[in-house]
């Protein structure tokens, strides 16, 4: 039977007892194809070349790079601790491994001393590239840019070889960052190592570095400072020129001032009226006494009684004269007679004696005329201080709402003045922290340490051939094993059998050829028939009735 019309679900039916047989069939052939396998895997296990590692190993301190914002924003004064942190040891695996690194790496170490080939696998790896790098500098037409590009090509040949010899590990719940590399030479695994950890330092601070940010805020300094001064010598000028050093002790003085004026006003007021009343008491009271009073009475000659007299009779004697000369019919007569008895009778009625009094100034009088001045003058004196206060009070009335008036100007020149203030002392904070960072970033300090330089171990740590060389046996026992099952083919004699059975039933025996019967091994089956096969002819099957 041809085996090409055989399906693949019809390799379903074998059971292991057919796949037993057919090793023990071909178990020759088994062998020997399993030791060609393992004789093939043990010389690529010998000509695999051995690989060695070193390792180094880098902590993430707490530091400014894990804290800290970058100084020329502050979004927010709250940061999560922990979460940074966190954040900052997978962003420096991250940075490891990235091209960045590689490309230092390589131009440390250099890329003629990585490219070297150090077994015939690098060698065969090299040649590839060479015929690959002439392809590319055939193109260039000067010799500057062919060598321009052939060691560009050299530096990406060593970035690549770089990027797969180094493996970068975060342990779980760690700060601990591993950097491993892996190749055929201890050495330069060790150099790779070591530059890696070397130029990570530098390379972490400068992503941690704001360019720019010491001379933008030397800047700022300079020029808030200048604001600041600017305001403050504008409030003094308004200060000086309102007459006021500060609005709020100003507003204050006034306000003490005008309680104290208000209170000595009432008070002048009080004691004016006061005055008054007492000095117009004193007025009536001067208007009822008399200015003089007597104070000794005497009798003394009355001169002019006497002198009276003495002018009488002359009178008379004249008078005498006259009525001698008349008579006393005569009308003057008369008239002189009456003047005469006038006269003595006038003379008659004054005494010869009179009373003298002396009077003096009345002292209660001269009291309280000077009790009046007195009173007089604190009046007048009362009126005036009244009118001083009056008047201060309305001029501290002026200056208070003067000063309310200047209150706003010399309030938004404060306000501006301490903004300023605030907004230079801020930057000025920024400005040091910003040169403590760069005198920190000059010295390429950063919060990533190295706490393990590389290693350099000279026992390899691969391949591992005991066990390739296992899994080899394993992969050609398996071989032999496929190739005993396609020669032996169960699967094409199970369909013959099952074609055959309905053979059976017209013919109690099938003829066989005696050439194929004489060199053909036979079996039992479970329904009673004889399985012939032939080695010269593998797919030729005959069947045979065997009398039970």
């Amino acid at each position: 039977m041809d085996q090409s019309h055989t399906s693949p679900e019809s390799w379903a039916t074998v059971t292991p007892a057919d796949l037993v047989r057919s090793i023990s069939r071909r178990l020759p052939s088994v062998l020997v194809t399993t030791l060609l396998v393992m004789l093939l895997i043990g010389g690529l296990l010998l000509a695999w070349p051995n690989q060695y590692a070193s390792d180094g190993l880098f902590y993430a301190r707490l530091g400014r790079g894990a804290v800290s914002m970058d100084p020329t924003t502050e979004p927010t004064r709250s940061v999560s601790l922990q979460e940074s942190r966190s954040s900052e040891v997978n962003s420096i695996s991250q940075m490891l491994t990235s091209r960045e690194i590689m490309d230092r790496v390589v131009r440390k170490v250099g890329a003629r001393e990585i490219n070297h080939p150090r077994n015939w696998i690098e060698k065969v790896g090299n040649l590839v590239s060479s015929n690959e790098a002439k392809e590319a500098t055939q193109q260039s037409e000067s010799n500057n840019d062919r060598i321009e590009t052939a060691q560009q090509l050299a530096h990406e040949v060593a970035v690549k070889k770089v990027a797969k010899a180094v493996t970068v590990t975060v342990p779980k719940d760690s700060y601990t960052i591993s950097v491993l590399a892996k190749g055929s030479d201890p050495m330069l695994v060790q150099e790779i190592v070591q530059a890696i950890l070397d130029e990570y330092g530098a390379y972490h601070v400068e992503a941690h570095r704001s360019n720019g940010s010491l001379d933008f805020f030397e800047q700022q300094s300079k020029d808030s400072r200048g604001a600041a001064l600017a305001s403050h010598e504008a409030l003094q000028q308004a200060r000086q020129d309102m007459g006021w050093m500060s609005a709020e002790s100003a507003e204050k003085a006034i306000q003490e001032r005008m309680v104290e004026l208000e209170i000595a006003l009432d008070k002048a007021e009080s004691d004016l009226a006061d005055s008054e009343s007492r000095t117009k008491v004193l007025k009536q009271r001067l208007a009822g006494i008399k200015e003089w009073i007597p104070m000794e009475t005497m009798q003394v000659a009355n001169e002019a009684a006497d002198l009276m007299r003495s002018q009488l009779y002359e009178s008379q004697l004249n008078d005498g004269e006259k009525l001698a000369k008349v008579t006393t019919s005569h009308p003057r007569y008369k008239l002189l007679r009456e003047k005469m008895s006038s006269g003595a009778e006038i003379v008659d009625s004054v005494g010869s004696e009179r009373q003298q009094s002396t009077e003096a100034i009345n002292p209660i009088r001269v009291k309280l005329e000077t009790d009046y001045e007195v009173a007089m003058a604190k009046t007048a004196g009362l009126r005036s201080r009244r009118d001083s206060v009056s008047r201060s009070l309305a001029a501290a009335k002026q200056d208070a709402k003067r000063l309310t008036k200047d209150a706003v100007v010399l309030n938004e020149l404060a306000w501006k003045a301490e903004i300023a203030e605030n907004i230079y002392l801020d930057h000025s904070e920024s400005l040091e922290s910003t040169r403590l960072m760069h005198e920190l970033d000059m010295q390429e300090m950063s919060d990533v340490s190295v706490i393990q330089n590389a290693s350099l171990n000279l026992k390899k740590v691969g391949p591992p051939r005991a066990i390739l060389f296992g899994l080899g046996g394993l992969l050609g026992l398996c071989v032999g094993v496929l190739q005993a099952l396609v020669r032996d083919n169960p699967v094409g004699s199970k369909v013959s059998s099952n074609r055959d059975s309905s053979g059976r039933r017209k013919s109690d025996k099938i003829v066989v050829p005696m050439e194929a019967a004489d060199e053909a091994d036979s079996y039992s089956t479970a329904d009673g028939l004889t399985h012939v096969s032939s080695d010269q002819e593998e797919e030729e099957r005959s069947w045979v009735k065997v009398p039970r």
